[in-house]
């Protein structure tokens, strides 16, 4: 379940209060103020130091309650649980010490999909990719998978290029014979760049969406040449 909100309703404690109540019969306001206190919930606060709940934080306080009554999950385990849902993972309950990614996240299948703004760490994009620890260091190493600036987590174009690296190795490829692709797409990205140049510095309104369809065509265009290239090249090869 998600605990994001499109609502911007902000609600007081006795409000929160009536809302859950119906499903949860015990809950009472001390029990709000200590969950907030163990930092599992945050509300706003007002100039006079009322606090204020957002539909999310409510959201997030039935996800408390609902895995304390039917999963018996300790507050530490629930925590983890909404810290790795704000980064979109999914929590799995069988296995609550390892957050799973979205599927299509990891499908090799889905690549060039609608980008999500998923955040995971280097143990979450080890365990949901098998990608090994020396072939993540490596490709670290040679560009080939960025870690995001907080130095923690990692977004999802390094899961699926984990995903495709850990497969390679299955092959006996491994970063260090990967880091000329990398070569070659910083160089067809910088062609592309050049060619959507004069459209993103364009003063109509529409420049920038123009200029992001373009790239995106173009891009998608060059990754069919490259592809049949390849394949033509292999089958000289066999031939």
């Amino acid at each position: 379940m998600s605990i994001v909100s499109r609502h911007s309703d902000l609600f007081t404690i006795g409000e929160v209060l009536n809302q859950v109540r119906a499903e949860f019969e015990d809950i009472s306001i001390s029990k709000i103020r200590f969950l907030e206190a163990a930092g599992l919930l945050v509300p706003s606060r007002t100039k006079s130091g009322y606090r204020k709940f957002s539909t999310k934080e409510v959201d997030k306080l039935r996800y408390i309650l609902r895995m304390q009554r039917d999963h018996y999950l300790p507050l530490k385990i629930i925590k983890e649980h909404i810290e790795a849902i704000d980064r979109g993972l999914k929590p799995e309950i069988d296995h609550v010490e390892k957050p799973k990614v979205p599927t299509s996240l990891v499908d090799l299948n889905q690549i060039g999909l609608k980008k999500s703004h998923i955040r995971v760490t280097r143990d979450e994009l080890i365990s949901n990719t098998s990608i090994s620890e020396q072939d993540l260091s490596e490709s670290e190493d040679y560009g080939l998978i960025k870690v995001l600036a907080d130095k923690r987590h990692y977004d999802e174009n390094a899961l699926r290029t984990a995903r495709v690296i850990a497969a390679l190795s299955g092959f006996g490829l491994h970063p260090r014979h990967l880091k000329v692709l990398k070569s070659g797409s910083d160089r067809e990205s910088s062609l592309i760049k050049q060619v959507v140049s004069p459209m993103s510095r364009s003063k109509r309104p529409d420049a920038g969406e123009q200029a992001g369809e373009m790239m995106r065509e173009i891009s998608n265009l060059t990754n069919q040449l490259h592809q049949i290239l390849v394949s033509a090249t292999l089958d000289e090869e066999i031939l």
